[in-house]
């Protein structure tokens, strides 16, 4: 730990020298200076300042870091240099990209038991995640959960350790903050629905007497409920890794070289709607999420709110998809309106004012310290000339 001490213990400290004997006939040395008798001490300001023997002697010391914000974290990283965190990213692309190709080659065989899919796929009049056909649903989650070995081993290899660090301040996932969140998200998520639906009938009153659109002849409730098995197993891991991603790897990256919290969280938000393939509203809407999340992950200190709000909200929309609730069993570009949009901006204020209030209530920190080595001069006490 670092200390404030007196200013006299602070008041740097000089070693006294011995006399030149003047019998002792002088040598030539380097460059024309006397070595010997007379010579300059070393660190003596008079003495060059290339000649090595004349720096002040150095070591590495244990110090702490200032109180560090989630985005500023990778500055708590043992022998934290500038372009470590881009390193990161560069290695942690690699893994993925290895991992993708693992995972390519082992579902060859499933998508070969379905040639009906990969012809729609290949001909372009198919998507890419079908509930009605769940080997889709299995390959999309699992393509995205790989993202977070990938981040993981990336930290790993660097040595940016501990790597729970892209979990939260805590170096760890707060279970407890996680598990009481979930439940909040679900009431914004709920409120959300609600509003949007209310607002688009609001709007175009005379959407209320249409009729839902009627399941195909040829659907098939095997394949519903296996894909909503899969939705509720593999969501969970799949918006995790998307946290870990936007809200982890990009935040902490970018804080590590901007301090202003705005660049960490604005960035990576648009990057994450832009990965999605929805309408302008969509786009809109899934950017306020990245905008919500990522606020929300500065100011709570770690993903647990992110995480949350993003599985409530992707295991009800895959759910609803899986039996075709809306008329859709595939993931589509047409998201709803302005009625929706308004509907998600009050679902995430609440969101947030819940966020806030369970927050405050359990004490859970915002900031880390971490002891980092640095290269400080070293401290020659004074000594007392000897007697004889």
């Amino acid at each position: 730990m670092t200390s404030s001490g007196s200013e006299d213990a602070e008041r740097p400290v000089s070693v006294p020298t011995e006399q030149p004997d003047p019998s002792a006939a002088p040598t030539a040395g380097v460059d024309g200076w006397v070595n010997g008798a007379g010579a300059l001490p070393a660190g003596a300001p008079g003495a060059p300042a290339q000649w090595a023997w004349a720096q002040q002697a150095q070591q590495m010391q244990m110090v702490e870091t200032e109180p560090l914000e989630y985005h500023r974290l990778l500055r708590g990283t043992a022998s934290y240099r500038w372009w470590k965190p881009l390193l990161l990213l560069l290695v942690a692309g690699v893994y993925f990209g290895i991992f993708t190709v693992i995972v390519s080659v082992a579902f060859i065989p499933l998508l070969m038991a379905n040639p009906d899919y990969l012809g729609s796929i290949a001909s372009g009049t198919g998507e890419v995640l079908d509930t009605q056909v769940p080997v889709s649903v299995l390959l999309s989650l699992v393509s995205i959960i790989i993202m977070i070995p990938a981040v993981i081993l990336a930290m790993l290899t660097l040595g940016m350790r501990p790597i729970g660090r892209v979990w939260s301040v805590a170096g760890r996932l707060r279970w407890g903050l996680l598990g009481r969140l979930l439940g909040v998200a679900l009431i914004a998520v709920v409120v959300m629905n609600v509003t949007g639906i209310a607002l688009e009938l609001a709007m175009d009153p005379g959407s209320a007497t249409e009729t839902a659109p009627a399941l195909p002849d040829d659907f098939d409730w095997v394949a519903a409920w296996t894909s909503l098995a899969l939705v509720v197993l593999l969501v969970p891991a799949q918006a995790t890794a998307e946290e870990v991603v936007f809200r982890g790897l990009f935040m902490q990256v970018l804080g590590s070289w901007l301090k202003n919290p705005w660049f960490a969280i604005l960035i990576p938000s648009v990057g994450f709607a832009l990965s999605h393939i929805y309408d302008a509203w969509g786009l809109l809407a899934v950017g306020l999420l990245g905008v919500v999340s990522a606020w929300l992950t500065w100011r709570t200190g770690g993903l647990e709110a992110a995480i949350a709000i993003h599985i409530v909200n992707n295991i009800i929309a895959f759910g609803l998809m899986s039996f075709a609730v809306g008329g859709e069993t595939a993931q589509v570009e047409q998201t709803g309106g302005l009625g929706s949009l308004i509907g998600s901006l009050i679902g995430y204020a609440v969101f947030i004012w819940l966020v806030l209030r369970v927050f405050q209530k359990h004490g859970y920190g915002r900031t880390r310290i971490d002891f980092v080595q640095v290269q400080m001069p070293v401290q020659l006490s004074a000594q007392s000339p000897t007697h004889g």
